[in-house]
């Protein structure tokens, strides 16, 4: 059943209940679901695109002939013969085909109904474009890398690049016009009229039906939208990208969450021609990346859209794009960033929690602020800021708020406003960047200490395993991949990150190996007592530790984990060191050392840059250490002599 209406369709948004604003996203569901029932066609794709038609109509009634709607309401007229004329007045750039009904009549007099209690003309465009995500999310985004930005984070990234009322701002991928509302809502509360044009391509016909309904509503006649895919329809002038209908001079302001997959990679060559980062890069005899004459095979849709949005800028022009985290720290896209370096000057990266697109998508993504270099201009040599933000409004199942009601912590609001501001404790100046590394937590290494965590380690030198390293205190390794078909061969435990919980190994016995197999990798594996392994691949599981013992050294590692081991435990002790890793501060500091490529996480090398506390020697920490070793000690010994007792299990 739908929603009835409960005020005058007449009446002024301003009259109109707030919960009436509040409850659009359910009842766009209910409409939804009810054209889903009721229509012939059952393909979100169009359902979503006549509920945006619809919309358009009501809201172009509202502004040219209010008389319309009361008139098809009462019956007797063809929605094709009353509406397609009164949206082109308002949007003439909107194609006829684009305008037409495909529901009866009956069942769209009904979704008018709906939204009769709601003033489009006067409503917040945000609030629509939110019950339209509400709605299209679950059904029509994803498969073609569209993943809609939070609100939140959108905010964020419109007050940091603080478009002014006369600069220009363009969306090459605009979806709902998230970015565009926001930023001319932005632009209306400083001084002076907001005249700089407001412009977005959108490819999908769908959301290109909602974002101009959405833009018209918001904007007016400084919204200009185009529907087409803009990296085809991008003009090339020098070093310039430019489009029909749009300022010829580049934009000031380019705001983008482009779609972003391997799986939707670009291949046209007439596309691919022309970008720079469409052809090969290699690195010269001096380390230096230079394009080749050799077009690629293919490139990600994000890299070719990330080019798109610089040469879209005017000089002096400013961008902030949402990126996948592996553009930022993956050595395969180190040749972007040195062609970034020639166009201009990173302003600022903005680490997103993981969370942020959930549950769409687990991709970690972080946000580029970026200056394009004036005409003349050689690279600004400015400090650029970063940032990270832990929490985003929302956790990984999209819930808003804790399970005591209060709302679920936002970091984006006050990152936003603390961006232009130098004495900002939430901003990190980086200087320069190094070994092509971007991901923004990388260079925010001076993590804050509890008081519990500063009395204990008060004194204590802070070193890095890779110090620890040189002077012969430990040695890393890691350990190996003997194969699926290996699994189930015999009872030799095959340790993985996912076994590894409150310090100890609990193997699962279904992925054990044959003797023939653990022979074959114990002799480079060489496992003992007091090697401590750490998860450094995977998911969700880096950082897990736990310590071998007697009991359960006899074992193959995973490759996913590292093996740390202590060479002089007289000097440093294992359980010394095991302790000092799993310190608040240190987990910290590794948390910023992981690299995430989509969906999965990586510490490489930089496991020798993690800097920890050396707890050797008396000092504070003794009584905790030594509390800490006795216990694993004490359970270990437990649990062998219950592993001594046991029978061999026979299979039920």
């Amino acid at each position: 059943m739908l929603i009835n209406a409960s005020t005058d369709p007449r009446e002024p948004i301003s009259e109109v209940p707030p919960q009436v604003l509040n409850d659009l996203p359910e009842r766009f569901r209910q409409i939804y679901f009810h054209l889903y029932t009721n229509s012939n066609s059952s393909r979100a794709e169009k359902l979503v695109a006549q509920l945006a038609l619809i919309l358009m109509s009501k809201y172009a009634s509202e502004a040219v002939d209010p008389k319309a709607l009361e008139s098809y309401l009462d019956g007797g007229l063809s929605a094709n013969d009353v509406f397609p004329p009164l949206i082109r007045e308002v949007c003439s750039d909107i194609a006829e085909e684009e305008l037409r009904f495909v529901l009866g009549d009956e069942l769209v007099r009904t979704v008018f109904r709906e939204f009769g209690t709601i003033s489009l003309a006067d409503a917040p465009a945000h609030v629509l474009g939110e019950a339209f995500q509400a709605l299209i999310g679950p059904r029509i985004r994803g498969d073609k890398g569209q993943f809609f930005t939070p609100r939140s984070l959108v905010q964020a990234m419109v007050e940091i690049m603080a478009p002014q009322p006369h600069e220009s701002v363009f969306d090459p991928t605009c979806g709902t016009a998230g970015f565009l509302v926001e930023a001319h809502s932005y632009r209306s509360t400083l001084d002076g009229d907001a005249t700089g044009p407001i412009c977005g391509v959108e490819k999908d016909r769908d959301l290109y039906l909602l974002s101009t309904a959405t833009v018209q509503m918001a904007v007016g006649e400084i919204g200009r939208l185009l529907h087409g895919n803009s990296l085809t329809s991008a003009r090339t002038d020098g070093g310039l990208l430019t489009f029909s209908g749009f300022p010829e001079n580049g934009f000031d302001v380019v705001l983008a969450n482009p779609p972003f997959g391997a799986k939707i990679g670009i291949k046209e060559q007439s596309t691919l021609r022309k970008f720079a980062l469409g052809w090969q890069w290699i690195r010269d005899s001096e380390g230096q990346w230079v394009k080749t004459d050799t077009l690629r095979s293919g490139q990600d849709p994000q890299i070719l859209f990330l080019e798109l949005c610089v040469r879209a800028l005017r000089p002096g022009g400013r961008m902030g794009i949402v990126l996948p985290e592996g553009v930022f720290g993956n050595a395969k896209c180190a040749y972007v960033w040195s062609w970034l370096r020639e166009e201009g000057t990173v302003l600022g990266l903005l680490d997103c929690p993981r969370t942020s697109f959930q549950p769409g998508t687990d991709t970690k993504t972080n946000v580029l602020f970026f200056r394009r270099k004036g005409s003349g201009e050689q690279e600004l040599r400015r400090r650029a800021r970063v940032a990270v933000a832990t929490h985003c409004g929302h956790d990984r199942r999209g819930r808003m708020e804790l399970s005591d009601g209060r709302p679920y912590p936002n970091d984006f609001p006050r990152l936003a406003s603390g961006f232009h501001d130098p004495e900002s404790v939430d901003w990190s100046f980086v200087e320069q960047f190094r070994a092509d590394y971007y991901v923004p937590r990388y260079y925010v290494q001076d993590v804050r200490l509890s008081s519990e965590e500063g009395r204990l380690t008060q004194g204590a030198e802070i070193v890095s395993l890779g110090t620890l390293i040189d002077r012969g205190l430990i040695k890393i390794a890691k350990g190996h991949e003997p194969g699926t078909e290996a699994y189930g061969t015999g009872d030799i435990p095959y340790v993985r990150s996912s076994d590894l919980a409150n310090f100890e190994v609990r193997a699962d016995p279904t992925k054990s190996l044959s003797e023939a197999v653990y022979q074959r990798f114990s002799l480079r594996q060489k496992l003992s007592p007091g090697d401590i392994l750490m998860a450094v691949d995977g998911r969700y599981r880096i950082g897990t530790m736990a310590m071998l013992h007697a009991h359960d050294c006899r074992c193959v590692v995973q490759s996913h984990l590292a093996i740390i081991r202590a060479l002089r435990p007289d000097e440093l002790s294992p359980f010394s060191l095991l302790f000092a890793l799993h310190l608040p501060s240190v987990r910290e500091r590794l948390r910023n050392l992981v690299f995430i490529q989509s969906t999965l996480g990586t510490l490489g090398r930089r496991l020798r840059e993690l800097r920890l506390p050396l707890l050797v020697g008396r000092g504070p920490w003794s009584n905790a250490v030594e509390r800490f070793s006795t216990s694993l000690q004490r359970r270990a010994e437990h649990l062998d002599a219950v592993k001594s007792l046991l029978s061999l299990d026979v299979e039920l």
